[in-house]
């Protein structure tokens, strides 16, 4: 039988850019041998199917793409269903590649604003209807993982489950209608918050299983589908510590490439979306606009951008810097400026989503001050893990001071630091993680193993 002998590329090496063509090295990486006849049995397959995946930026994408790669790595068959990156990458990507092992489909979708709620809405439902003639095209016996971008996405299992029996996996990132409601997209208990709500319930009622991202929110998944504990499977999202790590400040060149040598850099990096408490932040940089050796970033994109922006210049905030996203290749240099890292949870929005930037802070090493309500799950993790501090989400000069008490401490943040990478290690770290996605793949009775 013939063999296929595959290697992993080192550690920080750079991802190519789509192209039309595939070269040998594109093919495949993974950490073992697999017999090449098995690795195209089309029954094994696993088909992931997400808006967001590589080259996007996103976190959701980021995570998609690094876990479709990262069960490859563990043997398992994985192909992903995926629409024309909409994030950053302006041009189009082929409509099939094979990168790290993975088969890429992507499929025609509209490319709107995705800042703008009819551009979201009409990507999302053109997405759904490509997805959906792709996956009739799959064999009935091949399992998808569906994730929750787009929102009604799961329904696409729905809809295949009553016309073959087919299995599927729901992957929560997000809980809809509630997370439009919270912010005022969507009226609560409206007919549309209705009519999605009882789609997505009867879609999670028939699902052979459900993945979600912590605690809380299978406790919201319960109260939609109770009596179905267990198929609820709580999985955290993760960091790679080969990608994600400490980099020190002497060896920090983005430190010197953003002019920020000799600075205290209070940094938000992520979405800059509408589901982010992010206006605290801003608003607490002015109580401390008076130290010049304080400066606030804010990395990221997103549909809240140009209004902070705004709040910004309105106040002549000149302690406050905006940049784009970095390219996971300088992530690890990215998150390592900080010397506070912010994050934050709207407290409506507990148990509805769960922020991944959790695990990338955690991972660098940096103390961490998360914005939200004092009961949060984020929090209760930090407070195991020593890794940082609450502060409120109605009261910018609590958050400045909390933030003026870490850096003018600096024993006391390296100590925070330091027991939040150390707590990373032992519970989120990207192979723990993994094993435990594989491990409920193989629950099914789906013949995954190759």
């Amino acid at each position: 039988m013939e063999v296929t002998s595959l290697s992993i590329p080192p550690p920080g090496a750079k991802n190519r850019k789509c192209s039309g063509t595939l070269s040998s090295n594109d093919r495949c990486y993974s950490t073992v041998l697999f017999p090449k006849n098995k690795f195209c049995m089309k029954k094994n397959r696993i088909f992931f199917i997400t808006q967001l995946y590589y080259p996007d930026m996103t976190t959701t994408a980021l995570i998609m793409s690094d876990l479709a790669e990262n069960l490859v790595s563990y043997g398992l068959n994985v192909n992903v269903i995926c629409a024309q990156p909409t994030y950053l990458v302006k041009k189009r990507c082929p409509k099939h590649e094979v990168k790290n092992g993975v088969e890429i489909r992507r499929v025609r979708s509209f490319l709107f604003d995705k800042n703008k709620i009819p551009g979201r809405l009409l990507n999302g439902t053109s997405c759904f209807l490509s997805m959906m003639f792709e996956a009739m095209r799959m064999n009935k016996k091949e399992l998808m993982i569906l994730n929750t971008n787009p929102a009604m996405l799961p329904l696409l299992g729905l809809l295949l489950f009553g016309l073959d029996n087919r299995k599927y996996v729901v992957l929560i990132h997000d809980l809809w209608p509630e997370l439009p409601a919270h912010t005022g997209v969507i009226r609560k208990n409206g007919f549309l918050y209705k009519l999605i709500d009882l789609l997505n319930t009867i879609s999670l009622k028939y699902a052979s299983g459900i993945v979600v991202l912590s605690e809380a929110m299978k406790k919201v998944v319960l109260q939609k589908v109770p009596g179905h504990s267990d198929k609820i499977h709580v999985i955290h999202n993760w960091a790679d510590e080969t990608v994600v790590y400490p980099v020190a400040g002497e060896k920090n060149t983005l430190i010197d490439d953003y002019g920020l040598r000799g600075k205290k850099v209070v940094m938000y990096s992520g979405n800059l979306g509408r589901y982010q408490p992010l206006e605290v932040m801003i608003h607490s940089a002015e109580y401390l606009r008076d130290r010049d050796d304080i400066i606030f970033l804010f990395i990221g994109d997103g549909a809240k951008k140009k209004a902070l922006q705004k709040i910004v210049n309105a106040r002549g905030l000149h302690n406050v810097k905006f940049f784009p996203f970095q390219q996971k290749e300088r992530l690890a240099e990215s998150l390592s400026m900080a010397d506070v890292s912010l994050m934050g949870i709207i407290p409506e929005n507990e148990g509805v989503i769960m922020p991944s930037k959790l695990y990338g802070l955690l991972a660098v090493g940096k103390p961490i001050i998360c914005v939200s309500d004092p009961h949060s799950e984020v929090i209760t993790i930090m407070k195991k893990a020593g890794a940082g501090i609450h502060a409120s989400i109605y009261d910018p000069k609590e958050l400045a001071s909390n933030i003026e008490s870490i850096i003018d401490e600096p024993q006391k943040a390296q100590m925070m630091g330091e027991s939040g990478r150390k707590y990373f290690l032992s519970h989120f770290e990207r192979k723990k993680i993994t094993m435990q996605w594989k491990e409920v793949l193989e629950s099914f009775s789906n013949p995954l193993k190759l």
